[in-house]
């Protein structure tokens, strides 16, 4: 698979000066394309992915206007318009431009959020947002208040992904980081929201404030689980919103996922494969039987303590599955953890350890090896 980062290459680089030089009636006054594209290829291709999109947005500060008023109409008439438009951005193409206004458009708040606001219907400008709520929190959340009520769901979801305390790729808002009630009047509004896009925002954003208030998560997703009004919508966003407290065995909030407290015994649990190498997967037996007098569910995860290279361990949790037994029901289960090459993990040869979670519950762990290719 070609990296993320290649995206960003001449081609783009042509289609982006193409969109703005349409909208220049005097090219090298208002834009020199020319400039803009002189080495573009050679210069790129050193660079990576956030790194080619801040490389993009320097070389439009150098080319256009310096005056700010000036760029940004070039900018937003460069945006695709309609669906008959073959020369307007979208998508991707996009990213240079929002980045260019978070870079250079901090002293005109009005002008840039209103223009990131349209950007965002095309492609989301959830990082460009991002360090005008820095500079002027108050001020942006105003504005959140009233792009709550557009039609559009894009800006919807802006609302609640731009204001994420933990926004991946996106600059820290250490603010909400250590307060969620801030944002929690988005959450409320956006919560029942008609777009499943902006509801799995919504979800992402109270996961993000679970991995440091996540007694206030829980109460907050009680609340909504307990109301009298509460909408299917509203019990996905839950469900969706709890995974992290689930994970970590916060064992009230296995409730928003209709678990409750049973007694289930966990035997013959078994490593089949003792040996692992990388790539493959790391295969279990188990049988768990519900000693319960009446139904129970019951959600199976497990944990995997990676070896780490000064001989310690990490746990990282993997999701496994969810069950239903009888009172008195026994289950065999085969399970099959994958560990697979990726850029955020190095694994080390040597001993590992795995262990089940049942209803958050940790059973005892059991070794294996790993060994690299």
């Amino acid at each position: 698979m070609e990296p993320f980062k290649n995206l960003f290459n001449k081609k783009i680089a042509e289609k982006i000066a193409l969109a703005i030089s349409h909208n220049c009636f005097f090219e090298n006054v208002c834009f020199d394309k020319k400039s803009f594209l002189k080495n573009i290829e050679a210069e790129l291709s050193p660079l990576e992915l956030k790194q080619r999109v801040h490389f993009l947005a320097e070389k439009l500060y150098k080319n256009l206007p310096k005056d700010f008023t000036l760029a940004i109409p070039i900018l937003l008439g460069s945006v695709k318009k309609n669906e008959q438009d073959n020369v307007g951005l979208s998508g991707m193409a996009l990213w240079p431009l929002t980045h260019y206004i978070s870079l250079y458009g901090l002293d005109d708040f009005d002008r840039s959020l209103s223009a990131l606001k349209e950007m965002t219907k095309e492609f989301t400008s959830e990082f460009a947002v991002r360090p005008f709520i820095v500079k002027d929190q108050k001020k942006v959340l105003n504005v959140f208040r009233k792009w709550l009520e557009d039609d559009n769901e894009h800006v919807r979801r802006l609302v609640s992904e731009s204001s994420r305390p933990l926004l991946p790729w996106g600059l820290k808002l250490n603010e909400v980081a250590k307060n969620p009630r801030l944002t929690s009047f988005i959450l409320e509004k956006l919560k029942d929201d008609p777009s499943a896009y902006v509801r799995k925002s919504v979800a992402n954003h109270l996961n993000d404030h679970s991995k440091n208030h996540p007694e206030y998560v829980y109460k907050t997703l009680l609340k909504w689980h307990l109301h009298k009004n509460k909408t299917p919508e509203t019990e996905w966003v839950i469900k969706h919103a709890s995974r992290t407290l689930i994970k970590k065995g916060f064992k009230k909030a296995f409730i928003f996922h209709g678990i409750e407290q049973a007694k289930i015994v966990v035997g013959h649990q078994k490593i089949l494969t003792k040996k692992v190498i990388v790539g493959e997967s790391l295969r279990v037996s188990l049988v768990v039987k519900n000693l319960s007098p009446k139904e129970a569910k019951i959600i199976l995860d497990h944990e995997v303590h990676l070896l780490r290279a000064n001989g310690s361990h990490n746990i990282k949790v993997f999701k496994g599955k969810k069950l239903t037994l009888a009172a008195g029901e026994e289950l065999a289960i085969n399970l099959a953890v994958p560990l697979k090459v990726v850029t955020t993990r190095v694994y080390y040869s040597g001993k590992h350890f795995w262990n089940l979670l049942v209803n958050g519950e940790s059973d005892s762990p059991l070794p294996f090896n790993l060994e690299s290719r």
